[in-house]
Order: structure tokens, then C-alpha cells, then sequence
């Protein structure tokens, strides 16, 4: 195996620590997609509630979000 020529910096690895932890709009609007799809695993539940919040610091996508856990809702008392 090759040395890897790359420089690791302490950001390479706190930023990914960080973004694991953090709520996220895309992982949120992922998993209300799959649970429109299909119903959704207890883990995926779980992570779709920790991720609700979306970014905290932006709600970037809180609208279609929104519109899309409604559907969502509906699905599942469907279901």
C-alpha cells in the first residue's frame, strides 16, 4: 500500500465528527422520501426525529420539508 501524500488536519477530522452530530436538512429529507416509500426501521424513525430540527442554524429547506412530512403523515395512517 501506498503512503497517502494528503495531509490530515485536525478540521479533516472534527468537521465530520461535527456533521454526524448536527442536524441535518438533507439526511431529513431523505428519510421522509424512503418513509414515503416504504415504512421506515426504528433507527430510521429515531434519526428522522433527532434530524427534524433540520440546520439549526439556517432552516434552509424547512418548507418543503414540512410539505413532505405531511405527506408522510398521511402515508402512514394509510398504511
Amino acid at each position: 500500500m501506498k503512503p497517502s501524500t494528503e495531509k490530515r488536519t485536525i478540521s479533516s477530522f472534527v468537521y465530520p465528527l461535527l456533521g454526524a452530530i448536527v442536524p441535518s436538512c438533507d439526511d431529513a429529507l431523505r428519510l421522509v422520501e424512503l418513509g414515503q416509500q416504504r415504512p421506515l426501521y426504528l433507527h430510521e424513525r429515531f434519526i428522522l426525529f433527532y434530524n427534524s430540527p433540520l440546520c439549526l442554524h439556517c432552516n434552509c429547506k424547512r418548507g418543503e420539508f414540512d410539505k413532505q412530512r405531511a405527506k408522510l403523515r398521511e402515508i402512514q395512517a394509510s398504511r
